[in-house]
């Protein structure tokens, strides 16, 4: 009995008894605030547990402390021994030093895998459809590292990737990440299983390229997302003439690797056996690498190289689809430059004589024919003869979901572009769509949390906020509305505008409406033809919305069709029975929704 009594004396004077009263206050308010921090951090909720699991390691760990350790101001130093003397020792020895330090590496490697624990079931949850059921023929190429020691061949570097991935996306039964998602790892340093969960992909690929003179040399290396294996490795070496055929060679071996074995078709679509000019293909790259930039002054640059290996080489169509491409980006601008589209056209048209079965020329050509040319027949069959080729273009798979968007078929304009998310998981644009879909649909709340999925990837991303914000006007929520498109102002003001214009016009603040109306008036891009006709509409100036139309119509505007189709949204809902609207109809050839 009295040596229970002394041992339980020794914690008191020992201050373990104090120590873990501290502990568990400590960790209670920790627990707090990471409850209420982690929802506006981007952290799952689910991960809270995992802080639960750190408290409870922590605490036999904070009792050991305290029994042998006390704080002072002069630091840490040893708890003296019952009954020893004011004059004893009690500075820290080796052997402290040797316990301290295990304590602190155990302590470091407990929070580690905590912060990884976390952030994976943060994956798992953000990512959890697109990797519920990932498949084992799913792989993503991260970006290649850049070791020949120059920066500036960054862009030789970046092409590479770029055409691994397309060459990979051939094989049909593989589904590849696109070049989009994958980029987002560029300089990212984190455990493979994460990368594998966020991608939802059950193989990874990380590699170099090496480029001295004229040679090129590859290593790639394939990964087991789920167990971190090395499954394999290789090296690939040519001559930049030859560059074509090493990426096709490089390309088929992975293949080979996850999937085992190729069909005929698969390996005729990844026979390569045509030579470059070398300055022509940098060139070309130079142009992608700009494209790829998706930016204004990108495009502008991006296009202007293109032009130049098309000097070079008018033989070659890469630089034909790269310009095909490239102008189409442009083409979807709120204020296309005169001349974008069919520029487009043009180039697409010389790639495939050039290359028929070149898939991204192709879904160019897909897209020409069904926002410019309003060719509804056209696009469908350059849609199925693209995702034939290559059936994991991300933005080929997406705009096919607007065509049956624009046909009246909901079920499969979401499949389309739920596909195009799964190949381009961490591309916030395909969420942003998606929203856009179910609003047309009056699914109000699924468009809302698609809006704020594609904010989870980019917080200030564009199109997400403008359709956060058109969901809420939907809903009747007017200020959660205006203020984030407000946020918008500052990000993209055009947008902004069509935001604030339209849900100003629903809540009847028409003096505000007008004021936007007047603007946008002022100097109005293509695009701004479409929100003065459907603000003027809100508005009740039956009239001028019908001459906005009417001057959008003239003017081709890319996303008139959706505007004025049976499943157009309400903008334009008291003009239906116009004989002016009707005529414009008319003229677009739609068939009746299916």
């Amino acid at each position: 009995m009295n040596t229970a009594w002394d041992f339980f004396h020794e914690l008191r004077r020992r201050k373990v008894f104090q120590t873990a009263v501290f502990y568990i206050v400590g960790a209670w308010v920790i627990l707090q605030v990471a409850d209420l921090a982690f929802p506006g951090l981007g952290i799952a909720e689910q991960a809270i547990r995992h802080v639960w699991i750190g408290a409870f390691l922590g605490f036999p760990l904070a009792l050991v402390f305290a029994w042998r350790y006390q704080i002072t101001k002069q630091g840490i130093v040893r708890t003296p021994s019952a009954g020893s003397g004011e004059t004893s020792n009690i500075s820290i020895k080796g052997p402290d030093y040797l316990i301290l330090g295990a304590l602190l590496l155990i302590v470091g490697g407990v929070s580690y895998q905590l912060i990884n624990d976390i952030r994976q079931t943060s994956a798992l949850v953000r990512f959890g459809p697109a990797t519920r059921e990932i498949l084992p023929n799913s792989i993503a190429i991260l970006p290649l590292q850049n070791v020949t020691g120059d920066p500036d061949q960054e862009y030789f570097v970046a092409g590479m990737h770029d055409a691994l991935i397309t060459n990979l996306s051939k094989v049909g039964a593989l589904k590849v990440i696109s070049r989009g998602s994958a980029s987002v790892y560029k300089n990212v340093v984190q455990a493979v299983r994460q990368t594998g969960l966020e991608l939802g992909v059950a193989n990874i690929i990380e590699g170099s390229v090496f480029r001295t003179g004229d040679k090129v040399r590859i290593n790639v290396q394939l990964i087991d997302t789920g167990t971190d294996v090395n499954l394999w490795s290789e090296s690939y070496e040519r001559d930049i003439q030859d560059v074509l055929t090493l990426q096709s060679e490089v390309a088929r071996a992975i293949a080979e690797q996850v999937r085992g074995y190729l069909t005929p078709d698969e390996e005729s679509r990844l026979a390569q056996r045509r030579q470059v000019d070398p300055q022509t293909y940098e060139t070309y790259l130079k142009g992608m690498f700009h494209l790829n930039q998706y930016t204004p002054e990108g495009a502008q640059r991006g296009l202007a190289y293109l032009h130049e290996a098309v000097e070079m080489d008018p033989a070659d169509p890469l630089a034909y689809a790269g310009l095909a491409l490239g102008y189409t980006l442009v083409g979807h601008s709120p204020d296309p430059p005169p001349g974008a589209w069919a520029s487009a056209r043009e180039a697409a048209v010389k790639a495939l004589e050039l290359d028929p079965l070149f898939p991204e020329a192709q879904g160019a050509m897909a897209e020409i024919q069904l926002y410019y040319d309003w060719d509804w027949d056209g696009a469908e069959q350059s849609f199925k003869r693209a995702l034939q080729l290559n059936p994991n273009l991300d933005f080929a798979n997406a705009h096919y979901g607007w065509y049956f968007e624009l046909m009246g078929n909901s079920e499969k304009s979401v499949e389309q572009m739920k596909r195009a998310r799964q190949i381009g998981p961490l591309t916030p644009i395909f969420s942003a769509w998606l929203g856009w879909l179910y609003w047309g649909d009056g699914r109000l709340d699924d468009a809302i949390s698609e809006a704020q999925k594609s904010l989870e990837l980019d917080p200030n991303f564009p199109f997400g906020l403008y359709m956060l914000g058109r969901g809420y006007a939907a809903k009747g929520m007017y200020e959660e509305s205006i203020a984030t498109h407000k946020r918008l102002l500052e990000i993209d003001p055009v947008l902004a505008r069509w935001g604030l214009g339209d849900t100003y016009a629903l809540m009847g603040r028409n003096e505000e409406a007008r004021k936007i109306l007047s603007e946008l008036a002022e100097n109005p891009g293509q695009k701004d033809l479409l929100w003065l006709g459907f603000i003027s509409a809100q508005l009740g100036d039956k009239a001028a919305a019908l001459t906005w139309l009417e001057a959008a119509y003239e003017a081709h505007v890319d996303w008139f069709p959706w505007a004025v189709s049976e499943r157009g949204q309400g903008w334009v809902a008291g003009l239906r029975d116009e004989p002016r609207f009707q005529k414009m109809v008319e003229q677009l050839g739609l068939p009746a929704p299916e």
